[in-house]
């Protein structure tokens, strides 16, 4: 899958989260009897001579709308709406990294316009409860009871520690205050477990469950059928073969087509992958040493293939086989030699974890 369709809607989704807040933000400070001006006034008041001013000014800012709200039930409706604008962006980052994971890469966009429309949505009935709310206080901040906000000299109490002014709408229940804390702080804990859980999870549910993948179909060939094979020919070919459909792909018995492509070598059969960048190829060679000449062949054309500068690369000789593998920005490529068998393989960089995870399963790269 693309990289570019996933950075863009997280991009699209930040920004617009971004304006959700500041047109909601405005609503809220009504609730709280304050205005934009006065916002800004307590934030830069409450910076003064503090080192990390902006980030203690956020954590004050809270607590202080609070107090001057009298924790009515209107000002945490309002600030419901306002963090909910923001969850479209959090889901579609959740469940984009659990499309990339699982190779779902046909659904990113239609993920991606949902979280839209649902930011679409969620912001409307934001602000149609906000222009209740502004109707609600228009009375209040003509009146004498709106006090603009004025910054203390003495900055040594909390906002806790002074009454709370009359707001425009009625103070909510001390009792109910506190349980709304308890839920806000744990319900925020819980979110915060649940995203580490899930970037976690996902690599290791992957590999353990083996996900398949959704790819399209090969292009037809005029050296392969199009006609889907219902088996390989010897049995190295045909567990391939079936690890290949397990895995979501659409192998081909490209015996012919591969004979032709390596002239000179005696194949006993060959299976052949090109789909969505990925190609893949299996070898079952007559002899031995032809195999060692092709492998050693197919090292020197990884370099020409993923097509970067200081590639890192990594070989492993074991018992009975090879692996020569070269990663660079532009993707990866793999060369395993086992006996009288070739895997070639390369694929672009999206997909590398996945060919990694791949080798490691059939034995062939001890680590990834």
């Amino acid at each position: 899958m693309p990289v570019g369709p996933f950075l863009i809607f997280i991009f699209a989704l930040s920004i617009l989260s971004y304006v959700s807040n500041h047109i909601l933000y405005r609503y809220l400070y009504m609730t709280a009897g304050v205005t934009f001006e006065d916002v800004r006034t307590y934030l830069w008041s409450t910076a003064e001579g503090n080192r990390y001013g902006h980030r203690s000014r956020q954590r004050r800012l809270w607590p202080w709308l609070e107090v001057r709200s009298g924790h009515s039930n209107e000002f945490y409706t309002m600030s419901r709406y306002c963090n909910l604008c923001n969850l479209p962006a959090v889901l579609y980052t959740l469940a984009g990294v659990a499309m990339i994971v699982v190779r779902l890469s046909d659904y990113i966009w239609v993920l991606g316009g949902a979280m839209i429309a649902l930011w679409a949505i969620l912001t409307l009935l934001g602000v149609m409860y906000g222009k209740r709310i502004q109707g609600e206080t228009a009375d209040y901040f003509d009146s004498s009871r709106y006090k603009p906000y004025q910054p203390e000299t003495d900055h040594s109490s909390g906002p806790y520690d002074q009454p709370p002014p009359p707001g425009p709408f009625a103070a909510g229940d001390p009792e109910e205050v506190e349980r709304r804390r308890f839920r806000r702080g744990y319900a925020r804990n819980i979110l915060v477990v649940i995203v580490v859980l899930v970037f976690l999870a996902f690599p290791i549910l992957s590999r353990k469950l083996a996900l398949p993948t959704v790819s399209t179909p090969p292009k037809a060939s005029t050296a392969v059928s199009s006609q889907r094979p219902t088996s390989a020919g010897t049995s190295e070919a045909q567990t391939m073969y079936d690890r290949l459909e397990q895995e979501g792909f659409r192998p081909l018995n490209a015996l012919g087509q591969l004979s032709d492509t390596y002239p000179g070598i005696s194949l006993s059969d060959g299976i052949l992958v090109d789909e969505e960048g990925m190609h893949l190829e299996y070898l079952v060679l007559t002899e031995e040493s032809q195999a060692q000449s092709l492998a050693q062949g197919l090292k020197n054309q990884l370099a020409d293939l993923v097509a970067a500068q200081n590639p890192q690369t990594t070989a492993e000789f074991e018992d009975g086989y090879t692996l020569y593998a070269q990663e660079t920005e532009g993707g990866y490529g793999v060369v395993v030699q086992d006996g009288a068998t070739i895997l070639y393989a390369y694929c672009p960089q999206y997909d590398t974890t996945w060919m990694k995870w791949f080798l490691h399963d059939l034995g062939y790269l001890s680590s990834f």
